[in-house]
């Protein structure tokens, strides 16, 4: 089987986002209450409420945005309540730098991938400071001929120009930012994404850890879907901690559900259970494991 192109999925599938982003915050969250003695609960909702007008569960700086430190500050300057609440950002800095790291093997199979002179494109639904972000913290840049993702946010930085200035610092040129309409499981994204790679369908691959979104809009493609299951997997108690804080709306919550019971038919065409390394027996690098694994 020879592929040209694999477009990467990044959030769950070259490394754990559940397991980095809920300690991170709740660190923050925890540090907040300790500096203002403000009710948690009442944060997480306000947290909720700025996440969901947002559509973004990572909405930069979210914290000055909730109801409970709105009023707390009111009439402090923005710089002075980033200073009495440096100590909670911090937590959050200091828990993503213990948390934030890829899956065993990413590095190496990208190199494997490059050197196979398979070209490879990233591919999420997380918004541009996110994946910048995460990208340049994780070394990811530099193995994408393109990275496409969720247009970036409206929230700034507190300090105005700080993100103009860090954007700066990133090849912008290959960056595509989606409206938030264009979304997984998009037939006409991952074929917009081929086509602007140079690469027919038919000699691509797409590898993501939802079935739901991933596999789904691989098959809808005519893309072959590998479905990275080892992604899928979460600590139940991590992911209960984010759907308290979570972006997600009833409606989309039910939008996700007639996904799932579509999906309920699909199969990838290659399931990498255990590992991102695994790709390389979906694509046939190493052929007699891609036998086996099939089944022949």
């Amino acid at each position: 089987m020879s592929k040209r192109l694999l477009v990467c999925d990044l959030d769950n599938t070259l490394y754990d986002w559940v397991s980095y982003f809920v300690p991170s915050f709740y660190a923050m969250v925890d540090a907040v209450v300790q500096i203002t003695g403000c009710n948690r609960e009442k944060l997480l909702d306000d947290f909720r409420e700025v996440h969901r007008r947002a559509r973004d569960s990572e909405q930069p700086f979210a914290l000055l945005e909730t109801e409970t430190i709105v009023k707390l500050y009111e009439g402090v300057s923005k710089s002075e309540t980033v200073r009495l609440l440096n100590p909670a950002f911090h937590a959050f800095n200091s828990a993503r730098k213990k948390h934030l790291k890829l899956y065993p093997g990413v590095i190496e199979t990208l190199d494997a991938l490059r050197s196979a002179n398979i070209q490879l494109a990233a591919h999420t639904e997380s918004k541009l400071y996110g994946v910048v972000d995460r990208m340049r913290r994780l070394d990811l840049t530099k193995y994408f001929s393109r990275i496409y993702c969720r247009e970036r946010g409206t929230s700034n930085h507190p300090t105005l120009g700080t993100e103009t200035n860090w954007l700066d610092q990133f090849p912008m040129d290959r960056v595509t930012e989606l409206l938030h309409h264009q979304s997984k499981p998009s037939r006409e994204v991952l074929l917009e994404i081929c086509a602007n790679e140079g690469v027919a369908p038919g000699e691509s691959a797409y590898i993501g850890d939802s079935v739901a979104r991933d596999v789904l809009m691989a098959k809808r493609s005519g893309v072959f879907a590998i479905w990275a299951a080892y992604g899928a997997k979460h600590d139940p108690a991590l992911y209960e901690a984010l759907v308290r804080v979570s972006h997600w709306t009833p409606e989309e919550i039910s939008r996700e559900r007639g996904l799932r019971e579509e999906a309920k038919n699909i199969q990838a065409d290659y399931v990498a259970q255990v590992s991102f390394s695994e790709v390389q027996t979906a694509l046939a690098l190493n052929p007699i494991a891609y036998e086996l694994a099939r089944g022949h």
